[in-house]
């Protein structure tokens, strides 16, 4: 797709039809074929096979996802909490990180232990002093708390 952006005329990245990796692998373990899942999403078959190829290679890496256990909306992923979950991932996975960025974690994670404090996470929660968008929030450390993300209670994903 190209758009005319002022007086160039820009090429624009079509948009993405496949799922994120870890879908994909689960439809592959799940015994979907190639030609199911590019059937599903209405792609080629050599797409869905470079995709997983792709995934693949990033098989082991950990993600915020395999972090946090609630659903990010989009306008919080970019949250300076996104980013420390982001270098615990990284550290976590094995791949190098700047020692500007493993500080900066430890600084963070040493205040909320001192604090007494847990991460939580609703949607709709309003901007407060631990997101500037919202989203994540912090609430006091409870007994069943046994690290700084607070557990979803189920059947209440948002209203611990």
């Amino acid at each position: 797709m190209r758009v005319l952006v002022g007086t160039k005329d820009v090429a624009m990245a079509a948009p993405r039809k496949l799922p994120d990796e870890r879908t994909l692998l689960e439809l592959r373990e799940r015994g979907m074929t190639l030609a199911g899942i590019a059937e599903l999403y209405g792609v080629t078959e050599s797409g869905v096979q470079r995709a997983l190829h792709r995934a693949d290679a990033h098989a082991g890496r950990q993600t915020y996802r395999d972090i946090l256990p609630w659903a990010i909306d989009a306008a919080h992923r970019s949250t300076a909490i996104m980013g420390h979950i982001r270098v615990l991932a990284r550290q976590r996975s094995g791949l190098d990180v700047p020692e500007s960025s493993l500080l900066a974690l430890q600084g963070w994670l040493d205040r909320l232990e001192e604090s007494g404090l847990v991460l939580n996470y609703h949607p709709e929660a309003p901007p407060n002093p631990a997101s500037r968008t919202g989203g994540f929030y912090y609430m006091d450390r409870g007994p069943d708390d046994e690290w700084i993300i607070r557990q979803p209670v189920p059947g209440n994903p948002g209203g611990n």
